[in-house]
């Protein structure tokens, strides 16, 4: 089996090979979305769901978080606690395994803390996150990956399957089987902080190819994907981690746009949904005090149109249920829970432990029907029986092969070298050479940048022989009068990294980040490079006279290395902007 080999090979050769998610390690291909697509049972051959508890299947519809401390407080221990709620998924929340760690590896703490639960199981645990940039975003032991706009940038469906399986493959390893990616939402409002790179482009047509085929990457290992947010982000500002957003387009215009795109998805196999707090209103009249609900409480989007109109067969699992966008509808996160389920969910994301009791109390009540458990059990029974998690198995993970980790590398590789745009360069300024440029400064313009982030790019340039250093955010008013100092650089390459939750609030720049550009702006033009390393619009909005601009969307070292790469011209700027720019909104 050959796959891009980079600089070890001359060629790319492509093995199409079909395996059962039953096998013991699936093979390395290079599948594309022209691949012919396969239909999938959707009903459970297995009826051993049938004769669980009431409490046991309504486990099966909680993907709770893994708060080990917290439940082995319930009675004593795991054990104890998966007795009184028979949980069916564990998402890992990072930041409380890194608090409780007392010292220990966390990687280590990991597996051995799903063993725990996993032992006291029916079946195997579903072990969920999201990991769309890669396992290396979280944990520095993996591979920081590029974001899915380099994706659209690149623009090869063979590099988004194998993407797919690079990041499957390494989230096996640690014992992962569910991730929640990929993101299949259209950027088609650059206000919306939440998409900006995170999706593949502006463009139905071509974001679904890609994302077919990242999909089918992630099948390919085994590992459960999740098609998100439905029913599509990016049209307005808002963001649904603090408000309900909306998707305001039109019957006509949603159906041709992202309803032809998760039809796509569907019909691709798509083993999960998640429904964002997402209003559609072109597909809804009931409202909930007033109020059109979010997708996750509207059985109008989960039920009527999701499952009975795009006839879907899989599993609905919602978005995380402490975010802003799904509160106020019901008096608080307990009910808000318990009525996403009984709108049309058949997982729910972070519901307490006080769910279980509740919807049982419920169902034996006959205020929520037996009906409605049963459609949602049976929905996640078959999506395990399609991945092979019905019955246990000795090993929770699948260490990385030789082959697996070049495959990662490889990937992560290609995809940046061949995304990495040339927005201009009116001075034609590359390549860049240290005989002409021999002094460079990066001036970096971010909440969270700093040195470390940039280090990577640093040391290429370095090794070019180019004299670097890296500036912070230089506020204006500190170096407002003496920015004649910095005359003393050839070129300023001013870096851009304003992605969603650095901070949270804001696609545009606040704060220390503004006064660093307007510091930037006060050099000669003719010097400054613009970069972004996230949102693709930036430089449109904060260095459009800037002579010469390049998006490279992510941040990750692939990306900084290939624009190193291509400034000096040793990779030619092969990457198409995924999305229009020069948008009317930003002028």
């Amino acid at each position: 089996m050959r796959f891009i080999k980079g600089l070890f090979l001359a060629c790319v050769a492509v093995s199409f090979t079909q395996c059962t998610q039953k096998q013991k390690e699936s093979q390395l291909t290079g599948e594309t979305s022209e691949s012919k697509e396969t239909q999938f049972e959707f009903v459970p051959q297995d009826t051993t769901w049938k004769s669980l508890s009431v409490r046991e299947k309504i486990g099966q519809t909680m993907m709770i978080q893994t708060r080990f401390e917290d439940h082995r407080a319930v009675g004593g221990s795991i054990k104890t606690f998966m007795e009184k709620y028979p949980v069916g998924g564990l998402f890992i929340p990072d930041w409380y395994f890194r608090e409780h760690s007392k010292g220990q590896d966390v990687l280590q703490l990991i597996p051995a803390i799903l063993k725990e639960y996993n032992d006291n199981a029916k079946c195997p645990m579903l072990v969920c996150e999201d990991f769309e940039r890669g396992i290396g975003e979280t944990y520095s032991k993996y591979t920081h990956l590029p974001v899915g706009m380099s994706l659209g940038a690149a623009g090869d469906t063979t590099l988004a399957y194998n993407l797919g399986q690079s990041i499957a493959l390494e989230a096996k390893e640690i014992g992962f089987n569910w991730l929640l990616h990929p993101v299949c939402d259209l950027n088609m409002n650059p206000l919306q902080e939440l998409v900006v790179e995170r999706s593949v482009s502006d463009d139905v047509d071509k974001a679904l190819p890609i994302l077919k085929s990242q999909m089918k990457g992630l099948h390919q290992q085994g590992v459960i994907s999740t098609v998100k947010h439905f029913p599509g982000d990016g049209v307005t500002m808002r963001n649904q981690h603090i408000v309900t957003t909306a998707n305001t387009l039109s019957k006509e215009e949603w159906d041709a746009s992202f309803g032809k795109l998760f039809k796509g998805l569907i019909n691709s196999g798509a083993a999960s949904i998640m429904v964002g707090h997402i209003q559609l209103p072109a597909y809804q009249t009931e409202t909930i005090n007033g109020q059109l609900p979010p997708a996750t409480l509207s059985k109008e989007l989960m039920i009527d149109l999701l499952k009975n109109k795009f006839n879907y067969k899989g599993v609905i699992i919602t978005d995380a249920l402490n975010m802003g966008g799904c509160a106020g509808y019901y008096k608080n996160e307990l009910e808000v829970s318990v009525q996403c389920f009984a709108a049309g969910a058949d997982v729910v994301l972070w519901p307490s432990i006080e769910y279980m009791d509740t919807v049982e109390a419920r169902i034996n009540r006959g205020e929520i029907p037996m009906s409605r458990l049963d459609d949602a059990v049976s929905r996640v029974w078959a999506m395990r029986e399609r991945f092979g998690l019905i019955e246990k198995k000795n090993e929770l993970s699948t260490p990385l092969t030789e082959e697996a980790k070049q495959l990662v590398q490889t990937t992560g590789t290609t995809i940046a070298e061949k995304a990495v745009t040339l927005i201009c360069d009116k001075n034609q300024d590359v390549p860049l050479s240290a005989e002409k440029s021999k002094k460079l400064l990066i001036l970096e313009v971010g909440a969270e940048l700093n040195e470390a982030k940039l280090q990577v790019m640093k040391e290429e340039l370095q090794a070019r022989h180019f004299d670097v250093d890296i500036m912070d955010n230089p506020h204006f008013y500190s170096w407002g009068w003496r920015i004649d100092s910095l005359d003393k650089y050839d070129k300023i390459l001013v870096c851009f990294e304003n992605r969603y939750f650095h901070p949270l609030g804001t696609c545009l720049l606040k704060d220390k980040e503004s006064f660093a550009v307007w510091t930037a702006n006060m050099t000669d033009p003719s010097k400054r490079i613009g970069i972004s390393f996230a949102n693709p619009y930036v430089l449109e909005v904060y260095e459009e006279i800037c002579p010469l601009k390049i998006n490279a969307y992510s941040i990750d070292a692939f990306s900084q290395r290939a624009v190193v790469k291509a400034l000096c011209g040793e990779i030619p700027f092969s990457g198409k902007s995924p999305i229009k720019l020069n948008r009317e909104e930003l002028k």
